[in-house]
């Protein structure tokens, strides 16, 4: 055997998205060996196999790959994290919606993909800090639509996609009520009902919002909010849908924050998604920049 080979560990997902991971599996190998690289395959089976799979073994490798979805992507990150490693980290998106991939605008098809890790170079990204123990790539939000990336059935989402989250939220806005929050960003604070709530660090939330590319910087140490307060009238609830369908973001009808640092206080039993993963809210939500966290390849 080539004593020059590298290795690699490629943590997938099987069940991701429409399964591409699993039916080109052999390809991808191949790609990675022709490359220079010993690839050892570690396939989960639940929610958390990647956490822990990461966290134990991220160090003995020179290249750790996430094949699956922007959740298998978060899991894998969250291990890094907690396990205090630096190894490069790259990226197969084979998921429904792949947010995390879109804003980066790595390849989607997995071939693709697999030849841009091979053939990038790395660049370091931020991550968040949710809570204590908690990280997230690319967004941590409440309220409206946020629910509807994890309750959305899988094999809905594999036959419409994005369309899915669409749906399903307009199917549940007439259950949508305010939320109280006292925002704290960098000092600042802000104090209102709100109908939806997001901390990102990205350019697209599950398809329902998409923020502009010179309003987003994924290694600037600073994510960006974007906050709706409830809206009293017909009026108002046009004017911001207006605003969000235009990305006019500055619209006095929402709240658009930058900042390293973000407190959200308010009921205990709000619910929060992390890269469309469901997560427990608290009384005090503490969200914090962790600066250059990641080295992921890209072209």
């Amino acid at each position: 055997m080539n004593s020059e080979l590298k290795s690699l560990h490629l943590i997938i997902n099987p069940n991701a998205g429409t399964r591409q991971g699993r039916r080109f599996l052999p390809e991808m190998i191949s790609v990675f060996n022709k490359a220079g690289y010993l690839c050892s395959v570690y396939v989960t089976e639940k929610r958390g196999d990647a956490v822990d799979f990461a966290r134990a073994h991220a160090g003995e490798a020179d290249l750790v790959v996430a094949c699956g979805g922007d959740g298998t992507l978060n899991e894998v990150i969250t291990g890094l994290q907690q396990g205090g490693h630096r190894t490069p980290l790259g990226y197969i998106p084979c998921g429904s919606t792949n947010d995390f991939a879109s804003g980066l605008e790595l390849p989607l098809a997995p071939l693709l993909a697999c030849d841009s890790i091979v053939f990038g170079n790395p660049r370091s990204l931020d991550v968040g800090l949710f809570g204590s123990d908690r990280y997230f790539s690319y967004t941590a939000s409440f309220g409206a639509f946020t629910s509807v990336s994890w309750s959305t059935p899988q094999n809905v989402k594999n036959v419409i996609g994005h369309a899915a989250y669409i749906l399903e939220g307009i199917r549940s806005l007439a259950d949508i009520h305010p939320i109280h929050m006292k925002v704290t960003a960098d000092g600042q604070e802000y104090e209102d009902d709100y109908i939806f709530g997001a901390v990102c660090n990205s350019t697209s939330l599950g398809g329902v919002l998409k923020l502009d590319d010179n309003e987003v910087h994924m290694s600037d140490g600073l994510f960006e909010a974007l906050l709706i307060p409830f809206p009293p009238d017909l009026l108002v609830l046009n004017r911001i849908l207006s605003a969000l369908r235009t990305r006019h973001y500055d619209d006095p009808s929402l709240l658009f924050l930058r900042a390293s640092k973000f407190s959200f206080t308010g009921a205990s039993d709000i619910k929060w998604t992390l890269d469309g993963e469901e997560a427990e809210g608290a009384p005090v939500i503490e969200i914090r920049n962790i600066h250059n966290a990641v080295s992921l390849i890209c072209r």
